[in-house]
């Protein structure tokens, strides 16, 4: 009889093999969390973080702002520790999630490489 902990890891085997056999390329921020382990929660606070940071966005270009690096420090500061801001920039502008924003956040971030 198998344990469960023998099932979780065959599991877990399938699932890697399962990853490994699909084309992610149009999905670069879904395989971004896959490879770096997020949670479901880690997931969901990800982009709630960045719905508020897409909405704040959108206000400060109603009002004229042209300086948009407190997005970027808030990006990085509230990113889970699992993923990289630059990384995860990217990954999400690939996949055509929060498109303005991420392109402005991309912009910045080469600024301070």
């Amino acid at each position: 009889m198998e344990t469960i902990e023998e099932r979780v890891e065959r599991l877990e085997f399938y699932n890697e093999l399962t990853v490994k056999s699909i084309d992610l390329s149009a999905y670069p921020f879904y395989a971004l969390i896959m490879e770096n382990k997020l949670t479901e929660e880690e997931m969901q606070e990800t982009e709630e973080l960045c719905t508020r940071l897409a909405k704040k966005y959108e206000v400060m270009q109603e009002e004229g702002f042209v300086h948009y690096t407190a997005l970027l420090i808030e990006f990085a500061g509230m990113l889970t520790p699992k993923l990289k801001p630059r990384q995860a920039i990217m990954a999400l502008r690939d996949q055509d999630l929060f498109l303005p924003l991420m392109k402005k956040l991309y912009e910045l971030s080469l600024t301070y490489e």
